[in-house]
């Protein structure tokens, strides 16, 4: 169902917005994950809850959704 909906979203936007119509055929749950903890991450939500929260076995691992600066202040 997720997927009919990010394809039914590509073919109504391709006309105008190419490349993120292309970028929403390849769009997958890992894809919303990952998409997710970085946003969250960029705000004001601590590492530990948000590896808690997609259940995430350690925080390294979590920390490869942190951008560069990101990833030195969680250190």
């Amino acid at each position: 169902m997720l997927r009919r909906s990010f394809l039914l979203a590509a073919q109504a936007i391709e006309a105008d917005h190419a490349p993120l119509a292309e970028k929403l055929r390849r769009a997958s749950l890992h894809w919303m994950r990952h998409t997710h903890a970085t946003h969250v991450l960029g705000g004001s939500a601590e590492l530990a809850t948000v590896g808690d929260n997609l259940r995430y076995a350690s925080v390294p691992t979590l920390s490869n959704h942190l951008h560069t600066d990101d990833a030195e202040r969680a250190q």
